[in-house]
């Protein structure tokens, strides 16, 4: 039975700023530079890249997003296409799920994607004729319905029943060719039994064990891709496209060469398009999408004069090592030894400020530093840590200098790695409240290291030494560091060390660290996989293992006599007990204004927990939410409006919660929305209020209507009063009460219903 899942959507522009967003909101964050293909609908060239989707209307050159968030039914895209004849845009994804787009109404196509096919699934090139669309599959040609939106037939092409991979799809008259890794098959395209491979026939001289890409066509020319130095092929305003890493070749229906676009925006093109206007776009994966602008000479001169370049707002790259929100801004960092096993990668970092535009550092702007995984703040300098080559300092977005064995009195040493090439490998960096620079270096003498705000540099022997690898540390408020030791290089997991240099930076005699294991009175650990470690708003230190999570209630104990062990949290499962999340790998553990811990796992997702642990208020997956992927790399949080950024291997999205970090002082509160107009259903925000405070709403006559605490500096209302009803027009009064009781009025709300 077809499955059909169809959505209205409303077409709007994605930037929304941070502070307007509603609760409960989903917002996305991924990378737009990698453009692949291109298609034209009307008046807007839609655009894929990095698996996204994004259109820029060719009238006013605006740029319009859309994602899972704007009501698509998955991620992860790779080809477009658009049917003039019934205005439908065909989109399908690397799943092979497919959404047809027709007047802002979205209809999920999920049979390929559900069903269950021997070899390789994938969808290769669409083809769009009459009311139909032609999917160039590595199990079929697939003939898609785009009036009745179903799938209407499978062709399987090829010799003797094995069947072959097809990769494209044309026609001339009444013969439908396909390409195949075989060769070129055709057939009468008004034949009722395509479904038969024996009504296909080879194309003499075109067969052969050399995998043809694509196929496209003009009156009696056919144009094939079988060579390995072209990136893609298409036939568009009477034009032959042609897409090379550096260049874009344009012949004409005939197949005479016109024109040769090479330019210095041209890097790798990987599609290119020329629309009704004969404007070319090019989707190159490095610059985005590109326009050129057709100045025809006189004669048949062809000339291609670069336009603008069209690239959504967004990180420099999907792949996501850290994420940390500093100063009102958010800090990517997009190396990662870890998650991509390559420490030669040039991946650098990206800042995003709060008006959502963003900052992309590459290779060259580190000098030269590269596989950026760490960043820490301090004043005007910010620091980027490269698992390769050192730390490079900026001053107000200028570089200033890069930080290495010469000029740190060697506190940033160096290690011989097996092709005798000398690395840096700084894993991670943090501020203490002094100002004092933290950091780790792996596989040195001297993994831990400090720069001091008088550019000191200092290191410290820390008992597991050179063979050891470091991910990351957490500063505690007695001024311990706890680290976390990777593998060694016989690839044990170790546990997790603390180090306290008893707030003495130049002497050493008095420093003391432990190793932490699984050993009860030794750290009672669920694992020596440690992951990830963080420090909630009680002291209290939180351990993420890839057997859950433990916590350490009594950190301050761990150089005394005392017990100090960590414990896992038992929570009730039906009629059972079991320890929080002891089959999850907790590869990250934020900690929000209410004092609530957001825990990211390597499988299953996001767990929202109450500050105990002991009750579950969100799992957010792929399936119930816009998560692009359930493996999580990182979480950080803007605690002065309850935004979470939540870091997947796929790219970068953010939760709008209902907790921010409460105030010290009771001063200026915000309300949103407000005046509370009749359409809207959401809650109300109220933030900027002192910590856990006490909220109580009345009418202008002083009628109490709601009544709650706020979860850090934030309270909600459903906008309903106390029997659960809408609340009636009105301006409500909000009263706040702090610890100690006392209370005044922090804001008014103008309710419309």
């Amino acid at each position: 039975m077809l499955i059909m899942r169809t959505l209205i959507v409303l077409m709007m522009p994605f930037i929304i700023l941070g502070q307007n967003a509603s609760i409960g909101s989903w917002k996305n964050y991924k990378s737009y530079n990698a453009a692949s293909y291109i298609c034209e609908a009307e008046n807007k060239i839609y655009c894929v890249a990095g698996g996204s989707l994004f259109y820029v209307d060719k009238n006013d050159q605006s740029i319009t997003r859309l994602s899972k968030i704007q009501g698509l039914s998955d991620i992860e895209i790779q080809h477009i296409a658009y049917s003039k004849e019934i205005n439908t845009l065909v989109i399908t994804y690397t799943n092979c799920n497919i959404d047809l787009i027709q007047n802002g109404i979205i209809t999920n196509l999920s049979d390929i994607k559900r069903a269950e096919i021997t070899g390789e699934k994938k969808i290769n090139n669409i083809l769009i004729k009459n009311e139909k669309a032609y999917i160039a599959s590595s199990f079929g040609l697939i003939v898609l319905d785009l009036e009745r939106k179903e799938i209407r037939d499978t062709y399987k092409i090829g010799l003797n029943a094995e069947y072959e991979k097809i990769t494209g799809c044309a026609f001339k008259n009444d013969t439908i060719l396909v390409s195949t890794s075989l060769g070129l098959f055709y057939a009468d395209a008004n034949s009722n039994s395509l479904f038969d491979y024996n009504n296909w026939d080879t194309l003499q001289g075109f067969v052969n064990e050399n995998l043809f890409e694509n196929i496209v066509s003009s009156n009696d020319i056919f144009l094939i891709d079988s060579t390995s130095n072209i990136n893609s092929i298409n036939y568009s305003k009477n034009s032959f496209l042609i897409s090379k890493d550096s260049s874009v070749e344009i012949y004409s229906s005939d197949f005479i060469l016109e024109h040769i676009l090479i330019e210095d925006k041209i890097i790798n093109a990987q599609y290119a398009y020329q629309d009704s206007n004969n404007n070319l776009w090019v989707a190159d994966s490095t610059n985005g999408l590109l326009k050129y602008i057709n100045y025809s000479g006189t004669g048949s001169t062809i000339n291609f004069n670069y336009s603008s370049s069209f690239i959504p707002e967004g990180p420099t790259s999907n792949n996501v090592f850290s994420l940390n929100y500093i100063d009102s801004k958010l800090y990517v960092c997009h190396g990662g030894h870890t998650n991509f096993g390559n420490w030669w990668s040039k991946e650098g970092g990206s800042v995003m400020s709060e008006g959502l535009f963003w900052e992309n550092y590459n290779y060259e702007d580190l000098n030269q530093c590269r596989d950026i995984v760490s960043v820490a703040k301090n004043g005007e300098s910010v620091y980027w840590a490269s698992y390769y080559n050192g730390i490079s300092e900026f001053k107000n977005n200028i570089f200033y200098q890069r930080w290495s064995p010469g000029n740190t009195n060697f506190a940033l040493d160096t290690i011989d790695d097996w092709e005798n090439d000398k690395r840096i490998s700084v894993a991670s960096l943090k501020f203490d409240n002094n100002g004092n620079m933290w950091g780790l270096t792996s596989s040195v003498n001297n993994p831990l290291f400090v720069k001091t705000p008088a550019n000191e540099w200092i290191s410290y022997y820390l008992p597991q030494q050179i063979k050891y690898l470091y991910s990351d540390f957490i500063i505690d408020e007695n001024n311990q560091k706890w680290i976390i030791i990777g593998r060694d290089g016989g690839a044990n997991e170790i546990g997790l060390l603390v180090y306290n240099d008893n707030g003495t930076i130049f002497n050493t005699a008095d420093d003391k660290y432990k190793t932490l294991t699984t050993s009860a009175g030794n750290g009672n650990l669920p694992s020596l996989n440690v992951c990830s470690i963080a420090e909630d708003l009680n002291g209290d230190v939180w351990v993420g293992t890839d057997k859950g999570v433990s916590v350490f209630y009594n950190p301050d104990y761990i150089f005394s006599l005392y017990n100090f062990d960590s414990e896992q949290i038992l929570i009730q499962e039906g009629d059972y007990g079991q320890y929080l999340l002891s089959e999850e790998k907790v590869t990250t553990i934020e900690v929000d204004g209410a004092n609530r811990k957001w825990i990211g796992t390597d499988n299953s997702g996001v767990f929202l927990l109450s500050n105990d642990g002991l009750e579950r208020i969100h799992h957010f997956t792929t399936e119930n939410s816009p998560l692009l992927s359930n493996n999580i790399i990182d979480i950080t949080i803007n605690h002065s409006n309850g935004e979470v950024f939540i870091a997947t291997e796929k790219g970068i999205v953010s939760y709008r919660s209902d907790a921010t970090k409460g105030e010290e002082v009771q001063g200026k509160t915000k309300v949103f929305p407000n005046p509370v107009p009749e359409s809207y259903h959401g809650v109300i925000a109220i933030s900027g209020l002192v910590e856990n405070a006490n909220i109580k709403i009345t009418d202008i006559n002083g009628n109490l209507v709601f009544e709650d605490f706020a979860k850090g500096g934030q309270a909600t209302w459903d906008g309903k009063n106390k029997i659960g009803e809408k609340a009636s027009t009105g301006v409500y009064l909000v009263f706040s009460s702090n610890t100690t009781g006392e209370e005044k009025i922090v804001s008014k709300i103008l309710l419309i219903k």
